[in-house]
């Protein structure tokens, strides 16, 4: 990955947990005091996993809601899971949506390399690409 695409992919910012009645208006009043938002989505589910995104314009104030996001949960809410996130629209870069391709998913096709190695292989692999 490309750091350009790191960096954009640090701006987003998952919040997991959100009420029922969240909002977009809301979650972005409450999380805006951290920086500019371009963007801010709401998913608000079925099953009760509501969740939303929210883009940064800079990276240090997506860094800061991260650090400080739990601040601003109510009493009467569950404490928020905050993470880096994103999804294929947010982050601009592509990704496979492997829940939806579930029945075509091989675990054996995600092996590494390093999945047959033993420790010493692997410390001097590790050893090798930190003189890099």
């Amino acid at each position: 990955m490309t750091r350009s695409l790191e960096t954009e992919e640090r701006r987003v910012v998952y919040v997991g947990r959100l009420r029922a009645d969240s909002t977009r208006t809301e979650l972005r009043r409450r999380f805006q005091v951290f920086g500019e938002i371009e963007e801010c989505a709401v998913n608000l589910r079925d099953d009760g996993d509501n969740f939303g995104f929210l883009t940064y314009r800079y990276t240090c104030d997506a860094f800061a809601a991260l650090e400080h996001g739990h601040t601003l949960r109510r009493c009467t809410e569950p404490k928020f899971e905050l993470c880096f996130g994103g999804q294929k629209q947010f982050c601009k870069a592509d990704y496979t949506d492997l829940d939806s391709h579930s029945d075509d998913f091989d675990p054996a096709s995600t092996k590494s390399k390093y999945d047959s190695m033993d420790f010493d292989s692997l410390l001097r692999e590790a050893q090798c690409s930190l003189r890099r």
